[in-house]
């Protein structure tokens, strides 16, 4: 489960199986997460591990806060689609312009992550509903 000799940071190590087990569906889109302290037992790490663990899964957009209530699921494995880049692959983000922001009902500020294969294929997605991720090694 946790490696400690790992490169990874072990904060790091659990958001990414706490990712893996909403994308599997096991807490639901808007179901609450179990406590941190719930957490901290279940994965054996400090409470800061476990904190830093959420506050990364809040910035990628997984998990929101409500204050006195707890962590809920923003994204289910649905709602957020994983792109693997292979080889020759690259992505970037940028402003979506106005046949991006309609076709993707964006707002007028919103953003967009382009990924170009090496192909000459070209995807355009709603910035916080695509999570690009390297090759796995």
């Amino acid at each position: 489960m946790i490696d400690y000799e790992s490169e990874f940071p072990v904060y790091l190590q659990v958001a990414n199986s706490l990712r893996e087990r909403i994308e599997a569906g096991e807490w639901q889109p808007r179901k609450r997460l179990p406590t941190v302290t719930d957490l901290v037992h279940e994965y054996g790490v400090a409470r800061n591990t476990m904190m830093q663990a959420m506050e990364h899964l809040r910035s990628i957009g997984y998990v929101y806060t409500i204050r006195n209530r707890g962590s809920f699921v923003r994204y289910g494995a649905d709602m957020v689609k994983v792109v693997e880049l292979g080889a020759g692959a690259r992505s970037f983000s940028r402003r979506a312009s106005e046949d991006e922001r309609e076709r993707l009902e964006l707002e007028e500020d919103g953003w967009v992550t382009v990924i170009e294969y090496a192909d000459g294929e070209v995807e355009v997605h709603a910035a916080d509903k695509v999570e690009i991720r390297g090759p796995r090694t």
